[in-house]
Formats: C-alpha cells, structure tokens, sequence
C-alpha cells in the first residue's frame, strides 16, 4: 500500500475541519479551540494544531492520510512541521473573501517553502451551485513554476470531498480524470467494534 501525505490548507474559515467533519463525522480528530481572535468569521472556534483523518483507494492500493493545519498565521510553527514529507497540498479558499485569487497566491508563498514536492488542489468553496455554473475558470492556475488544479467545491457535501480527494490522487499519478472510488479508513477515535 502506498502511504500519501496530504496536506489541507487555507486561511480561517476555509472549511478545512468541515471537510474533515464532512468525511468522518463525529469521529473527526480535530484540535478546536475556542477562537479568542475579533473577526467578522461566524467561528466560535478554530484549528490550533491539526486536524486528521484516513481514507482509502483499494483499487491504487493508496492511503491517503489528511493532515488539516490551522489557518491562522501564528500558527504558522504548525505548517513546517506537518509539512514535512508531504506528498500532495489541497488548499481551500473562501470565496467570498476579497480578491481570493490574489489571497490563493499570498497564502501559497507563505506555505510552499514547507513542501518538497508541491503536487496539488486549489479549490474556492462557499459558493451558490449558480455561483459555480457562471465561473469560469482555467482547470490549472500558475504560481511561479508550478501548475495546481483549480477548482470549486462544497465541503459540506461528502461527494465534493471525496472528488477533491480523487483529483489530488489523479495529480500524483498523473492521471488527471481518476474516477476511483474511495473509503473512509477512520481517525483513530472510532469506538472498537465488539
């Protein structure tokens, strides 16, 4: 089995612990504090640590362990060290955040020094399904030298994930429309089964 890293960044209120939640529901691992910031975020709470999850390809034998970092740039000592043999980056992006094209690129200078091999996902989420239909976007976007997937997503809906999921493993394989199905391996927090 090959055992893949993969990074979930974006800045706070992303929806990278949704996207955990979405996956594993009440068994998410997750390190949410109670968020001490003034912000216009509706977050009563935020990821100080990480978050973590495990999901399964058995048809590429891949296993792809989700490693969620905080989006707060204090804890940005969290980004280098859950950086470290990664294999591939999903970034989540607000969209209604000003100009989040531009914040895509602030936010990858601040994260890719951490990463050796930056193979990855950039998806906006938080947008109306019309939203979505009326964007128009290039199916790559460049950052210096490298060429990362750009899509949407709803984190909130399982299916989206798992696609987001599907396409970060057709990037590492370099085979771009993988259709795979995928399992939800657990947290390490699942009840033992009797």
């Amino acid at each position: 089995m090959a055992v893949r890293k993969i990074l979930i960044a974006g800045h706070v209120g992303a929806g990278k612990t949704t996207a955990l939640r979405t996956l594993f529901g009440d068994t998410a691992l997750t390190t949410d504090a109670r968020y001490s910031e003034r912000s216009d975020l509706d977050k009563s709470s935020t990821t100080v640590a990480m978050d973590y999850g495990v999901i399964d390809c058995p048809q590429t034998g891949d296993r792809l362990h989700l490693y969620a970092i905080p989006g707060q740039p204090r804890f940005q000592f969290m980004w280098e060290i859950l950086s470290k043999n990664v294999d591939a980056l999903l970034l989540l992006m607000d969209a209604h955040i000003p100009k989040p094209l531009d914040a895509i690129h602030v936010y990858l200078d601040g994260i890719l020094p951490y990463i050796r091999n930056p193979v990855g996902v950039i998806a906006l989420n938080k947008l109306k399904q019309e939203q979505r239909d009326q964007l128009q976007l290039p199916n790559y976007l460049r950052h210096g030298d490298l060429r990362l997937r750009l899509t949407t997503t709803d984190v909130r809906q399982k299916e989206e994930v798992m696609e987001l999921l599907r396409l970060i493993l057709g990037e590492l394989t370099q085979r771009p429309d993988l259709q795979l199905p995928l399992q939800v391996v657990g947290t390490g927090r699942e009840s033992p089964e009797n």
